[in-house]
């Protein structure tokens, strides 16, 4: 396939919708996301074909269910696309922001104070992200996928900040790892909507 071909795909919404939609789900199969994306059959096997033609997405028969999910190559496009809508959307792309010294720095038995203040601002950023996206969606009376298509993305970021922390529990203090709570209640409550 083409670049081009590969940019008309991903820059139309029933597409995107479609890949955003196979993330939150992880294991699914085609009528499902027919219905979250809210089109045909026909138009969603389509998109899938070419997914799959992309490499994003491999299919798996168990008896007589023929299922969808999205390959290591998939999980990478769906957090550029999640940076790209969040880059639209006026925020900035969240990221862990540690360099590979910083990485093994933070393995060390002392946590530097530089440590703890990128940890801090990543948590500050990923609350305030969380916070006024359900919020808006809240407000804005969003059907139970959409909130799960916007608020999906972030699982990501809470597991990456989870895995780290547990690697060295000096990096968070009380007021943080409340507020980190608070990401993880309000992630739970938008995905099982």
């Amino acid at each position: 396939m083409t670049k081009g071909y590969a940019e008309q795909l991903f820059l139309q919404e029933k597409p995107t919708l479609a890949l955003l939609a196979i993330w939150s789900l992880q294991k699914t199969y085609a009528s499902v996301i027919t219905k979250e994306i809210n089109s045909t059959f026909a138009h969603t096997t389509k998109i899938l074909s070419k997914m799959e033609d992309h490499g994003l997405v491999q299919f798996s028969v168990e008896g007589r269910v023929k299922y969808v999910e999205l390959t290591e190559h998939g999980y990478r496009v769906v957090d550029s696309l999640k940076n790209l809508i969040m880059a639209i959307e006026g925020e900035t792309p969240d990221s862990i922001g540690e360099t590979e010294n910083e990485e093994s720095a933070t393995q060390d038995a002392e946590v530097s104070d530089n440590d703890k203040k990128l940890t801090k601002e990543h948590i500050d950023r990923l609350h305030e992200q969380i916070i006024s996206t359900y919020n808006n969606l809240f407000n804005e009376n969003s059907e139970p996928q959409v909130m799960k298509m916007k608020i999906g993305p972030f699982s990501r970021d809470i597991q990456l900040l989870l895995n780290s922390i547990e690697e060295n529990e000096n990096l968070i203090d009380d007021e943080d790892l409340d507020k980190l709570n608070e990401i993880q209640n309000i992630f739970d409550l938008a995905m099982k909507q």
